[in-house]
Order: C-alpha cells, then sequence, then structure tokens
C-alpha cells in the first residue's frame, strides 16, 4: 500500500517536486565516468549526483513522509542512469560486428536485474528496490562501456 502511495505521488508530481524539481544533476554521472576513464579505474558511480539532489529534495519536499526525498533521488538517479544505459547501448550495437549475440545479452540482463531486484529486500521494501535497480542499471551502463573502451 505505501508503495502504491509513493508511486501516486511521485507520477502525480507533489506540489514542492513539480516539474524537474528532483535536483538531480545527470551531468554528475559523466563527470563520474569521465574521472574514472581519465585515472584508468572503475569507479562505483552509480551514487553520482545523489548528495546535492537529497540536499534539494529535503530543503523542497515539506510532506510527511521521510523517505520521499531518497524514493525522488533514487528515482532521478535510475532514469538517468537508464538514458545512459540506452545511450552505451546503441552504440555498442552500432559498432558490432555482430549485434544478435549483444541483443540477447542485453535481454537476458534486464531479466537478471529484474529478478535480482525484486528479491533485494524485504517485501515492501521500495527504497531497497529502487537501490537495486539504479545501482544495476549503472553497473550495466559501466560494463558496456568498459567493453567499448581500446584494449
Amino acid at each position: 500500500m505505501r508503495a502504491l502511495a509513493l508511486l501516486l505521488l511521485l507520477l502525480m508530481g507533489a506540489p514542492a517536486l513539480a516539474g524537474d524539481a528532483s535536483g538531480f544533476d545527470p551531468a554528475a554521472i559523466d563527470r563520474c565516468l569521465d574521472a574514472a576513464q581519465t585515472q584508468g579505474a572503475r569507479a562505483d558511480c552509480a551514487g553520482a549526483g545523489m548528495p546535492p539532489c537529497l540536499d534539494y529534495a529535503r530543503q523542497k519536499y515539506t510532506g510527511g513522509d521521510p523517505d520521499f526525498p531518497m524514493a525522488n533521488c533514487l528515482d532521478a538517479s535510475h532514469q538517468a542512469w537508464e538514458a545512459k544505459l540506452t545511450a552505451v547501448y546503441a552504440a555498442a550495437l552500432a559498432g558490432a560486428a555482430q549485434q544478435e549475440p549483444l541483443r540477447r545479452m542485453e535481454r537476458a540482463w534486464i531479466g537478471f536485474r529484474q529478478a535480482l531486484c525484486d528479491q533485494a529486500g524485504p517485501a515492501g521494501d521500495d527504497l531497497t528496490r529502487a537501490r537495486c535497480l539504479r545501482d544495476e542499471t549503472a553497473r550495466q551502463a559501466a560494463l558496456l562501456l568498459s567493453l567499448a573502451e581500446p584494449k
């Protein structure tokens, strides 16, 4: 029931979070990934951009649900990672000598992510599931990026 209420708030947009007022900056993802590549390291960028988003959401949200700022930022972060993954996947697909194995891999990964995140936390723990979806999407984007890097 709490999940449904949270989903409705996210879909309808609470007045304090109307429009794209999540406070999440998708460019934080690119900055983190660029810094990791510059350093020749593989960084965990899944949480990139979250602290400023949380600060912003906590200041703007005036409702009574203490989890709403985190849920809002996790959703915004996950959406940004989905967009990043879509772009990276399209580029990988365009550059692949054989596209079908990449398509099969991505479809299998989507099923894996769903199953993993469905089991990520206790029933009804929407924040744990949202964090899982965001983190796994970020890992997949980073993996596809690393596969595209020159050897």
